[in-house]
């Protein structure tokens, strides 16, 4: 990890985690604040790793992962800007569950468990914002299960890219940019790489979209969630 510099505390200030919370708190916040510029492929902490706090990303892509019994990667989550991730080992007091990879180069703020369970224990506000994330990523999971349980590969595949849709984009010929690489969204998706590139080829042959390197353009939204149901 490298320090940045105190540009970071805009990205920090406006995390929704934190965003609107009173001066004392942010203060405090700040004070038990680390910064980190991580380049791509850079570890966070590995399965095992004892919880020092919890991580805001202020900009890039963490994954999560974990390590089969044959020594394979399994990726389970995916955070982005304004996620946060290392709740759990923090407040259960437990070693970390997976391994925390830079998958592009990211901006990270680490918040220090002393002062984190502090903020808990006598802010309301930030404690119900803390249990919301927890909640949040418990739903992700679930669904996360439900989709490699219940639906095809095809389907999972796009639901993801419709998941990954901009807000407030039109219906038609909208472009989206995967948001790793092609194996690492692969493993989140329960897929091998070579099934996940034969499912886009077969989109692209229902001319329901194109894939240009990490650039996807999804000619029509409502076709390409019709072609879901089927």
């Amino acid at each position: 990890m490298s320090a940045t510099g105190r540009g970071w505390l805009q990205g920090f200030n406006r995390h929704p985690l934190l965003a609107g919370l009173d001066g004392s708190a942010m203060s405090r916040l700040v004070a038990a604040a680390t910064p980190s510029s991580m380049v791509r492929g850079s570890m966070i902490f590995r399965e095992g790793d004892q919880g020092c706090g919890i991580y805001l990303v202020i900009r890039g892509q963490i994954k999560l992962s974990l390590q089969t019994g044959q020594g394979r990667e399994k990726v389970f989550d995916l955070i982005g800007a304004g996620g946060s991730f290392s709740e759990p080992a923090v407040l259960l007091g437990q070693p970390q569950p997976a391994t925390a990879e830079a998958v592009t180069d990211t901006e990270l703020v680490c918040i220090g468990k002393t002062a984190l369970l502090h903020e808990i224990r006598h802010n309301g506000q930030f404690a119900e914002r803390v249990l919301g994330r927890l909640a949040g990523h418990l739903c992700a999971y679930m669904e996360s299960m439900k989709g490699h349980m219940l639906l095809s590969g095809t389907q999972r595949v796009i639901c993801f890219l419709l998941n990954n849709l901009p807000d407030g984009q039109a219906r038609t010929d909208v472009a989206i940019t995967f948001p790793a690489r092609k194996g690492v969204i692969a493993s989140k998706l329960n897929l091998t790489q070579e099934h996940f590139s034969r499912i886009l080829r077969e989109l692209m042959s229902a001319a329901l979209i194109e894939v240009t390197g990490p650039q996807v353009r999804i000619r029509d939204v409502e076709r390409l969630r019709a072609f879901q149901a089927v």
